[in-house]
């Protein structure tokens, strides 16, 4: 980075989906139970819920270790997720599942405004040595872990630097 976005914070939205071979309801249901959180998200070790719409999540992130409390809010009717982080860095997404029958279109939007140096780190550890692939590559590991997991055809998608 240079000296000028150092000092700013990176604001970015990231969106990306997968066909599923799995009926959208047995799928949303999956997600929907905060305990299967860890089973399909990358970084996520532990997933407990709280009161009201709350989550508690922990996990490893490259070399950091997090413990974060946020929303997770469950719309069944339209097989939507929400969720976001109470921490310093804007973060909010939302997963929809569509779909008829046997396949399912499993759609995810993250949007994340870490603060300078977690953007930076994440660009170490990242294949493409930036902020967005590191992201890219987190949300392309959970769709594929919720492919795997919903097909019967495996488990979760370890990101590289969290093996």
């Amino acid at each position: 980075m240079t000296s000028n976005q150092e000092n700013t914070v990176k604001t970015t939205d990231f969106e990306q989906s997968t066909t599923v071979a799995a009926p959208p309801d047995s799928i949303f249901y999956f997600l929907a139970d905060v305990q299967n959180v860890p089973q399909y998200l990358p970084t996520v070790k532990s997933a407990q819920p709280q009161a009201g719409e709350r989550i508690r999540t922990q996990g490893q992130a490259g070399d950091r270790s997090y413990d974060s409390d946020g929303h997770f809010r469950v719309n069944k009717e339209a097989r939507r997720l929400e969720w976001g982080s109470d921490g310093e860095n804007d973060y909010n997404g939302w997963m929809e599942v569509q779909g008829d029958g046997a396949q399912s279109q499993v759609k995810v939007h993250i949007h994340f405004a870490p603060q300078p140096e977690m953007a930076q780190r994440m660009a170490e550890r990242s294949p493409g040595h930036s902020f967005e692939s590191a992201m890219n590559e987190g949300i392309a590991k959970t769709l594929e872990s919720i492919k795997r997991i919903c097909e019967g055809k495996g488990g979760k998608e370890e990101i590289e630097a969290n093996k």
